[in-house]
């Protein structure tokens, strides 16, 4: 039973390659990443094997090892979660009717996780221990057990994870926002590697009082030839005991998800909800006051929206830490522009607005809403919000840094870019369909095929975004470099007028286009469906 646990692993793997192009070629590339980045652990690994213990010290060498080791489990169980457990195998319940006893069962999927390619890229990269030490065969042997060790327990501990939540992530909601809290680290990225630079020296001093407390937990489980290395046979031997003890105990938590899952088949719990109400849209009076009421409530309920509102979270507090804390001014002019950043990046978060609708836009197309309703209804639920968080935001930022004989210029800039990429979305977004996300799945889905114009349109989108914004850039540059309130007055006016003028010249075209080619449309949007 274990061997075929295994071999449908691979038989998943391989009807998953034969329905999709696509995914095979992504596959072969994200294997050739993977092993290029292998091949580099090793080269680095053969430098220090090779260097003298008194530049490259056991002490050092193992720091960074272990912790390498802990950063591998951390991928192992947060990816399955990142993409909703899409792997079958992380599921005991998919395995219900087939009434494969326990002792075969676990076994097979460990074996299976061990055995699939990302098993064995795993366990080819945590085997750069057999090589970091140069020669010492007992480090060599010690580098292999806790390379198989440490794979088999990064395989169970994200069964046994994922097994816990399971039910969570089958919620939409909960899924959704572990997504979104996911995303504000990777955000962060550039900021936290820059507060990382300042203290590298010291966290580096620190590394190996952090590796030896890791070691002991069941993410150091590659700290076992590190103490072979230095001939600490006692703390090598506790190392082993403390492993063992964390897969078995690992073990017993996946047998009673299991077991767990057996006793909880085919019973449902239904929740009853009162209802609320429809709100806003009880409101309404005319269609396009029914899309501005419906596409308001996108922004909070619709994770792929809501992203747009977390980016300008994250934004904002870089500009709040810049100010508080680094207050460098290589960095001001970055908090000076952030409103007008932001304005650009909320005015384009609608250009893909009729994509995001997928298949329900056929109700549009059913119902016979006009173009102008549509186009005016979802720039009126942009507008509604996004118009006085730019101005607040941008009143907060002269406030910061002081420049309050420039306010004219950084809120006429802000204005101007707001409205005129807000015209521009309801072009392009009336023109242009290209894959996004659609309603209900994870908010990292890729499409099998069609990324191509989604880059394109997106970048020629926003491109033209800064282009026709230059009538207010243009004016705004001239009031900050002549330090001219004048000019501060002027380029608020003409933010304010442009802008304005541009808005409804965008909403013409884009109702124009959307009459004109609406079953064209609603064709492409189905294709586009059709991808994921």
């Amino acid at each position: 039973m274990v061997s075929h646990l295994v071999r449908l692993r691979y038989l998943l793997m391989w009807n998953g390659f034969r329905r999709s192009v696509g995914t095979m070629i992504g596959a072969i590339f994200s294997a050739l990443g993977f092993l290029y980045f292998i091949v580099m652990a090793y080269v680095m690994a053969f430098f220090a094997a090779f260097a003298p213990v008194q530049e490259v010290s056991y002490a050092d060498r193992g720091g960074v090892f272990v912790l390498c080791g802990a950063v591998t489990m951390i991928v192992w169980i947060v990816g399955p979660i990142i993409f909703s457990s899409s792997n079958p195998f992380t599921n005991p319940k998919n395995f219900l009717t087939f009434g494969i006893p326990n002792r075969s069962f676990i076994p097979g999927v460990v074996l299976g996780g061990v055995l699939a390619p990302t098993g064995i890229g795993t366990l080819a990269l945590l085997l750069t221990g057999v090589v970091l030490w140069g020669w010492q065969p007992a480090a060599i042997v010690a580098g292999v057990l806790s390379a198989l060790l440490g794979t088999v327990l990064c395989v169970i501990l994200m069964q046994v994870i994922v097994g816990v939540l399971n039910n969570l992530i089958a919620r939409r909601a909960v899924r959704d926002a572990i997504q979104l809290i996911v995303l504000v680290p990777l955000m962060l990225t550039g900021f936290i590697l820059m507060g990382a630079i300042e203290t590298i020296q010291e966290f580096w001093e620190l590394m190996p009082q952090i590796a030896t407390w890791v070691a002991f937990t069941p993410a150091g489980f590659l700290a076992l030839p590190w103490f072979v290395a230095q001939g600490l046979w006692g703390m090598a031997a506790l190392h082993v005991v403390v492993m063992l003890a964390y897969v078995g105990l690992a073990v017993w938590a996946y047998n009673a998800i299991v077991n767990r899952a057996v006793e909880g088949a085919g019973t449902t719990r239904e929740r009853q909800r009162e209802n609320a109400g429809v709100g806003l849209l009880g409101r309404a009076n005319s269609p396009m006051q029914v899309i501005w009421a419906r596409s308001l409530l996108y922004w909070f309920k619709d994770p792929r929206y809501a992203a747009s509102l977390i980016l300008v979270g994250v934004f904002v507090l870089f500009g709040v830490l810049e100010t508080t804390v680094l207050d460098t001014d290589e960095f001001q002019i970055f908090t000076k522009i952030l409103p007008a950043l932001i304005a650009y990046m909320l005015a384009f978060s609608i250009s893909a607005d009729l994509s995001y609708d997928s298949t329900g836009f056929s109700l549009h197309v059913t119902s016979g809403v006009r173009g102008v309703d549509d186009r005016l209804g979802r720039v009126f639920a942009l507008l509604t919000w996004a118009l006085p968080v730019v101005l607040l935001l941008t009143i907060a930022m002269v406030s910061a840094t002081g420049v309050w004989d420039e306010w004219a210029t950084w809120l006429g800039l802000s204005i101007g870019i707001l409205l005129s990429g807000t015209a521009l979305s309801a072009v392009i977004s009336a023109r242009y369909i290209y894959p996004v996300p659609p309603p209900g799945t994870s908010l990292m889905a890729q499409p099998e095929g069609g990324m191509g114009r989604m880059m394109l349109v997106q970048t020629v989108g926003m491109l033209l975004q800064l282009l026709i914004a230059l009538p207010v850039v243009i004016p705004a540059v001239v009031a900050v470099v002549l330090g001219s309130q004048a000019w501060g007055i002027i380029t608020l006016m003409i933010g304010v007028l442009y802008g304005a003028g541009m808005l409804w010249a965008g909403v013409k075209l884009g109702a124009k286009w959307y009459e004109r080619a609406l079953p064209e449309t609603y064709q492409s949007i189905v294709k586009v469906a059709a991808l994921y």
